[in-house]
């Protein structure tokens, strides 16, 4: 993409350029905001200085110079932005809309690292501007990077100094490669930022691989701008000059410590989750830990073993690398459902709407149905469903958080979505999943969202330096998405880190996924509850996406296994709920034979198949209710009397071709409602299996009271 780079005379934007370049984006132009009649300006957003400097670099990389004065000053100082008057991100959308008018632009180029307040403000601006912002140094390990920035030969000094372990006297004008020693000791003395994140410093480049001419100091004045026995700030001014480098003339060569996206995935063996100060196990360890539990634990054996014929081919998939997990379909494996799942056995879809809310402030809805054979006018007619469900409770688009979008056909996502954002036209618009389910041609899509609970996007194995779908197989879909999870978790909250996940959903596109999906959940988490469907494809074609809800607080929380039965059906549900009781979570499987909690993906025969099949389709609704009211009981767990009555959101997959019809699910699904006194958002969305054969109703359900 053309991008424009962001830069402020530091280390981390020039970086960042370094990055660009790696991922095959051109720089072609620079953009710098500036104080005016100042040295120096105290902004939250900026780094002013060493301003003096930075018209050289135009001329160093031979790039045109765009500049603006900082007028704002930082006014809405919130976790989100909303564009507001003499605000000085206003200044950068300025600056940004001019280059606009001048040069075809597609991206921006931002060295942020750690400050969720500079990376959501950039992000705003270039949201209204249509421009992609390219930040490779976001959330990176700050020793490495360090490391990296001055092994890939980005020469730059210490300029301003505003922190304990750091004398302007002494450490101002020394180079990266000189105070860092210093840096790390003052990291593990004081807890400095090794980057400077913390506003401990600022740096100034003098040079770095994309300039074809370097900046020699002529003077530098000292300022202390506060004395402090502690802490003194002082930083320096510069005068500078150009000189031409030796090989200006030749092509720009990145150094080899330049990562490329790719380089960031392929490290998945080994340090799936080495993020800032995690302490999550690597991925060789927990395969040694998995190999010493193996021999230990039969049951976990079992859990994990199906069979074709009677014959037990778990070894098989065991064996199996990582290319052929993704090609595991090709594998026979008993009588499956494939040519199951045709239009004649999709169920009439009702529209069971609904919303509730507690007096937390959060809210439920469930159930809505956007009819017609026109995706962009079902998504139109869900929008408008929408609306008037918040409107009723008297609340805004604005105040919902998360979303979940069942839709027909992924080939028409592009009509979805261009609806869908004129619709949120949000700064900070909600999270989604989107996923494609056997739904009939006049239903579009089934919605469901929630507001103001704050949860993870659908996240599948995108390479985040290239956008591109990672063709690393089920396996390694699977490693990489759950790493963007622990990631954004973890800049959600400073807590946060993947065993905080309590409930989540996988969706896969073929069967023999689920085995490996819910392996690699079990083996980081701390007893997450996984709900499990096989749906017809998700975006991007990818093999498996994940969506999650997380508690910073899940360690003190209760695990439980259990089951009955109701007539002839078998009813097995894992649940978690805090010590508090204010917080619960359930996942409830409902099967006709086998145990419907294992990863039975097949049926042993066409005869147990269609026998499933009639069982599970004549299900009445008085034995739906039943099977939901178990769940419900579980879920709302002695919060009988509690004023207002328990809210409860519940999410029902039914196996498209075996369940029994969607009027039933919902009227059984409301009167065990009814009969447990829960306030119940129910949304109910076909699939075309789940994590077992025998398995036809999947349900997962969420109450919050806190």
């Amino acid at each position: 993409m053309r991008t424009v780079a962001l830069i402020s005379g530091g280390k981390d934007s020039c970086y960042n350029m370094l990055q660009c370049v790696g991922a095959g984006h051109t720089i072609v132009a620079l953009a710098n905001l500036q104080p005016q009649n100042k040295d120096e300006l105290d902004s939250y957003m900026y780094q002013t200085v060493g301003h003096q400097g930075i018209d050289l670099y135009a001329e160093a990389m031979g790039l045109p110079l765009y500049r603006e004065v900082i007028s704002g000053v930082a006014v809405d100082q919130g976790k989100y932005y909303n564009p507001t008057e003499n605000d000085e991100v206003e200044d950068l959308y300025r600056l940004l809309k001019r280059i606009m008018d001048d040069l075809d632009i597609e991206a921006v180029s931002c060295g942020a690292i750690l400050s969720d307040y500079q990376r959501v403000r950039v992000e705003n601006v270039c949201q209204r501007l249509g421009l992609v912002c390219l930040a490779y140094l976001w959330r990176r390990n700050q020793k490495e990077l360090l490391q990296e920035m001055i092994a890939s030969g980005i020469e730059a000094i210490i300029i301003k100094v505003a922190a304990l372990g750091l004398d302007p006297k002494v450490h101002l004008g020394m180079t990266l490669s000189d105070i860092q020693p210093h840096l790390l000791v003052m990291q593990e003395k004081y807890g400095l930022n090794v980057c400077g994140e913390g506003g401990e410093y600022e740096t100034f480049t003098l040079d770095c691989p994309l300039f074809r001419k370097r900046l020699v100091i002529d003077e530098k004045e000292l300022v202390i701008h506060s004395e402090d026995p502690i802490a003194s700030v002082g930083y320096l001014n510069l005068k500078l000059h150009l000189e031409t480098k030796e090989n200006s003339g030749e092509p720009t060569q990145l150094p080899p410590t330049v990562k490329n996206s790719l380089d960031f995935v392929n490290d998945l063996n080994d340090t799936v989750f080495s993020d800032i100060s995690d302490i999550e196990l690597s991925e060789s360890e927990l395969e040694s830990i998995e190999k010493l539990e193996k021999g230990k634990d039969d049951e976990l054996n079992q859990l994990l073993t199906y069979s074709r014929e009677g014959k037990d081919i778990s070894a098989t998939l065991d064996a199996a690398d990582d290319s052929q997990i993704d090609s595991i379909e090709s594998i026979e494996i008993g009588y499956n459902y494939d040519h199951m799942c045709n239009e004649s056995l999709k169920h009439p879809v009702i529209d069971h709407r609904s919303i509730y809310g507690n007096r937390h402030g959060w809210y439920f809805i469930g159930g809505i149905v956007g009819e017609g054979h026109d995706t962009a006018l079902a998504t139109e007619d869900a929008m408008k469903k929408l609306i008037k469900l918040l409107e009723s409770e008297d609340l805004q688009l604005s105040a919902v958080s998360s979303v979940n979008i069942y839709m027909r056909d992924m080939a028409e996502y592009a009509a979805l979505n261009e609806v869908y954002v004129n619709t949120f036209r949000l700064p900070n618009p909600p999270t989604r999943v989107c996923i494609q389910c056997p739904l009939p041609d006049d239903v579009g899509l089934i919605m469901d969202a929630v507001g103001e609970v704050v949860s993870t996007s659908g996240q599948i194995a995108l390479v985040p330096g290239s956008m591109r779908l990672a063709g690393s197989g089920a396996r390694g879909q699977c490693a990489l998405a759950l790493r963007h999870i622990a990631r954004v978790l973890r800049a959600a909250h400073p807590r946060a880190h993947i065993r905080s996940v309590v409930q989540s959903v996988c969706y896969v596109t073929h069967i023999s996924a689920a085995r490996e999906a819910r392996r690699q959940l079990e083996r980081r988490t701390a007893g997450a509850i996984v709900q499990c469907a096989v749906v017809p494809a998700l975006p991007r074609g990818a093999a498996v996406e994940w969506h999650a809800w997380a508690h910073t607080d899940n360690n003190r929380f209760d695990y439980e296994e259990t089951g009955c039965n109701v007539g002839d059906y078998k009813v097995a549900i894992t649940r978690r709920w805090n010590y508090e009781n204010t917080v619960a979570a359930c996942v409830c499987y409902v099967a006709t034979g086998s145990s419907p909690s294992t990863c039975q993906l097949s049926f042993p025969s066409e005869e147990a198949c269609e026998s499933h099949r009639a069982l599970a389709s004549r299900m009445s609704s008085a034995h739906v209710a039943d099977a939901v009211e178990y769940a419900l009981r579980k879920l709302i767990n002695d919060c009988y009397d509690r004023e207002p009555q328990p809210l409860v959101k519940l999410r029902i997959f039914y196996q498209v071709w075996s369940a029994p019809s969607l009027e039933r699910v919902v009227e059984g699904a409301r009167c065990a409602a009814a009969r447990t006194g829960a306030r119940l958002a129910l949304t109910a969305a076909p699939v075309a299996a789940l994590h077992n054969a025998f398995t036809f109703l999947s349900i997962s359900g969420l109450r919050l009271d806190e």
